[in-house]
């Protein structure tokens, strides 16, 4: 029979399998690894336990058939929140609803008793999944067929390998007659064959209308394999929406909080593969661009053209032919976005009128008007990038500063930031359809 939580909850529909509603979890930290060390602690005024929030207030619904990815880095709460789910761990705040039989792929080897047999532990570890005696005869035979240990069944567990552990414990799950699988890093284990073997029963499983919760690090499994992505960091929601997204958001937006005002520009970068993160996730909006990564900038927002016939010398004295972004720079160079100088500076931040020359070169703009007055206070007429900031400015494509008389300042020598070129190339590339 299908089982579902004790919890009622009034929003959810017939269709719901999971629903989580501002979940919290909280685990204590002891300092201290014995009653004298405590006393000891105690006397000095030291600590002898803090607390630490795994889930804060985590909240969202997976309806039946979904396939759901949960992502983050380590300590995010993933695996927290999977046990949470299969109901190995009870939530200190909100509530969790399941419907129907939950199978949890958690921990290798969980359920499995070291000191029986493989035979032995597959009727021990179905039955506690909630099969009976016969449905666990009848799927005997495919079970151990799967796991390709059929030589070494009748053999007690402890003397197992992880991979024997593995291929057991993954079998038992995907023959029982489950309507959610829960699967946590457990497929990182296998060998590469036994890995593509348990994706593809794992795929006829979701094509077969089961729930499928994976957590993993392998981002292009997770991407192929999951249609939706929850992306948690520090024990909330990050991200809630298609797993590709969620990918991208992972790999190069983790240190954006929702409430930032570019994110949304930051976000169309990274969709767009305009930038791909500095490192472990992180954008870095406040950290400067330098000018080799705006050549990377605009280079990927033209789609990456092919750089043909590049020198083998380098036409600027300060970036290597093996440089990362060689090809971009040449391009930058050949498209006329930068000037035939020696030297390009690839490593010196690039500031807000180098910006302007730059988006204004590469948007082919007409920059032979002239200039009526000074249009900002501190870019007078004669300034060598006057027109191509007074474009930018008239694209709406940054903002400018206002001071206290009423005077427009444009700030040509300060630093561009991350997420200030987001916007710049954001308006730039939606300047047709922005109201």
């Amino acid at each position: 029979m299908p089982k579902t939580s004790e919890t009622v909850l009034t929003d959810v529909t017939p269709t719901t399998a999971i629903a989580v509603r501002n979940v919290r979890k909280t685990f204590l930290l002891r300092h201290t690894h014995s009653l004298k060390e405590s006393f000891v602690a105690k006397v000095r005024g030291k600590t002898i336990a803090s607390t630490f929030d795994a889930l804060k207030g985590v909240d969202f619904t997976v309806e039946a058939g979904e396939s759901v990815a949960l992502l983050g880095f380590n300590g995010s709460g993933k695996s927290t929140l999977l046990k949470l789910v299969s109901g190995v761990l009870r939530p200190d705040g909100g509530a969790i609803r399941t419907r129907g039989r939950i199978a949890g792929l958690i921990e290798v080897g969980a359920g499995f008793h070291p000191d029986l047999s493989g035979r032995e532990n597959i009727y021990l570890n179905a039955a506690i999944l909630g099969m009976t005696k016969e449905e666990i005869d009848a799927r005997f035979d495919d079970i151990v067929t799967f796991s390709e240990i059929e030589k070494f069944i009748d053999t007690e567990v402890k003397h197992y390998s992880s991979g024997m552990f593995l291929r057991l414990a993954f079998s038992v799950a995907i023959h029982t007659e489950v309507d959610i699988l829960l699967i946590d890093e457990i497929l990182s284990v296998g060998d590469e064959p036994f890995q593509k073997k348990c994706l593809a029963r794992i795929r006829e499983l979701h094509e077969a209308g089961r729930t499928l919760v994976v957590v993993s690090h392998d981002l292009d499994m997770v991407a192929q394999l999951c249609d939706r992505g929850i992306l948690l960091r520090g024990g909330e929601v990050l991200y809630d929406g298609p797993a590709t997204e969620a990918v991208v958001q992972m790999r190069a937006l983790y240190d954006v909080p929702n409430e930032h005002p570019y994110r949304r520009e930051m976000t169309w970068m990274a969709l767009k593969g305009i930038t791909r993160g500095s490192g472990h996730g992180r954008f870095e909006p406040e950290a400067p661009v330098l000018r080799e990564q705006m050549a990377a900038f605009l280079h990927r927002l033209a789609g990456e053209p092919r750089v043909a016939d590049l020198p083998a010398s380098s036409p600027f004295v300060d970036v290597l032919t093996e440089h990362v972004f060689y090809p971009a720079i040449v391009w930058l160079q050949r498209q006329g976005i930068v000037g035939e100088e020696h030297t390009f500076e690839p490593s010196k931040p690039l500031t807000r009128e180098q910006m302007a020359v730059f988006l204004a070169r590469y948007a082919e703009a007409d920059l032979s008007d002239e200039l009526g007055g000074d249009p900002f206070s501190d870019v007078p007429a004669d300034h060598p990038a006057a027109r191509a900031i007074a474009w930018v400015a008239e694209k709406d494509l940054t903002w400018t500063y206002e001071d206290e008389d009423g005077s427009r300042r444009f700030a040509p020598d300060e630093p561009v930031l991350r997420e200030q070129v987001a916007v710049f190339l954001h308006r730039y590339a939606h300047r047709d359809t922005r109201a």
